[in-house]
């Protein structure tokens, strides 16, 4: 007959391997968290069969259930400012509080699985309790009025009411954050998002569209269709964020220093250092060492280089929304016009060609073609 195969089962009592020990405690602890997210409804075929240890071990045992919650009807939630979904320590949960399972392939997550009095009984894992959910009362935009103090800034004020600076800025038009006057009163909207000035030729899909927003909510929250869109017009746009260029200028975050060294001359009104006569002074001078290098104070293109008897060795950039800036007086110039350069690229070195009366930077600021303050926009 030959010999017995090595593997064949001896005729003794089979120990159970010490591994399978650890993967029935994982298998057990698998189905103690099915069983939780289940609730009350009906436990599958599978796992009819666990042993009774294992439904007594759950907390409150083998028919421990979330508890219920009683949840306002619409109705009710929407005219009664404090109206909240508390928990309810008996009776099932209503049919209109429970969201139906969705298909597997639907599913987005655990809420999917669950009826709302079940996730308002689920504790925290830390062992206390979730407070209970304030539902808000379905009253549409409005805006409340909040008053300055010392110590404000718009990013707190926004965060208070749980709404974006996008939002506080756009209701208020704010320029500059950072010149908010104490006292002043704001408007803070109901609702998350900016407002819009229509301009000619925009539909509601193509202003949604530009915005990574939804037309439909566009339309319901302003209430008005393509044909009542007119240019001036100012709209709600919920959820809606300014551009990163926007909020950097209005948040004066828009440039970088140039040049780290000394303010040897101030942007405005000042007395020639040659003649004495009084003249405007169309940037700021920053000293520096011989040779130090000058960076680009924002991304942008290298419209011109060159030299004049004023400005000496200079770099001319342009940038986004009709900004420009000057580097002046230049020992060398780094960079060729037509060229892109990041912020903080290097782009020349201090010297103390033309008009000049030692080694610094002139450095201008122009929006529009018009001259600016340097430091109400450098950070």
């Amino acid at each position: 007959m030959g010999t017995r195969p090595a593997w064949t089962a001896q005729p003794t009592q089979i120990r159970r391997p010490r591994h399978l020990a650890g993967l029935a405690g994982a298998f057990c602890l698998l189905a103690a968290l099915v069983i939780l997210v289940a609730g009350n409804r009906p436990v599958p075929p599978a796992l009819r069969g666990l042993p009774a240890y294992l439904l007594a071990a759950l907390p409150g045992g083998a028919a421990a259930a979330p508890s219920a919650a009683t949840v306002l009807p619409p109705a009710v939630a929407a005219t009664d400012p404090a109206a909240v979904v508390s928990a309810s320590p008996t009776g099932p949960a209503p049919a209109s509080a429970t969201r139906p399972l969705l298909p597997a392939e639907a599913s987005v997550g655990l809420v999917d699985l669950v009826s709302l009095d079940e996730l308002a009984g689920l504790e925290d894992p830390t062992g206390s309790s979730a407070p209970a959910e304030v539902v808000p009362p379905d009253a549409g935009l409005f805006y409340r009025v909040y008053r300055v103090v010392a110590g404000d800034t718009i990013s707190r004020i926004a965060n208070q009411y749980g709404v974006s600076t996008d939002s506080v800025v756009t209701f208020n038009d704010i320029t500059n954050t950072r010149a908010i006057p104490v006292g002043r009163l704001l408007k803070i909207p109901s609702m998350n998002g900016i407002l819009y000035e229509v301009r000619s030729g925009d539909r509601l899909e193509s202003i949604a569209t530009a915005h990574a927003i939804s037309a439909s909510r566009i339309a319901e929250i302003n209430g008005l269709a393509d044909a009542d869109l007119s240019a001036g017009l100012r709209i709600f746009l919920p959820d809606a964020r300014l551009s990163s260029i926007t909020l950097r200028e209005i948040n004066g975050d828009l440039f970088t220093w140039p040049l780290r060294g000394n303010l040897t001359s101030w942007y405005g009104w000042r007395n020639d250092p040659f003649t004495g006569a009084r003249a405007f002074h169309t940037g700021i001078d920053i000293g520096a060492a011989h040779g130090s290098s000058v960076r680009a104070a924002m991304e942008g293109r290298v419209s011109q280089t060159g030299y004049s008897a004023i400005l000496g060795n200079f770099v001319m950039l342009t940038h986004h929304s009709g900004y420009s800036t000057v580097y002046a007086h230049l020992s060398a110039i780094l960079v060729r016009t037509g060229s892109r350069v990041a912020m903080g690229a290097a782009i020349g070195r201090v010297g103390s060609t033309g008009y000049s009366t030692g080694p610094h930077l002139h450095f201008t600021i122009r929006k529009n073609g018009q001259t600016i303050n340097p430091m109400t926009m450098l950070r």
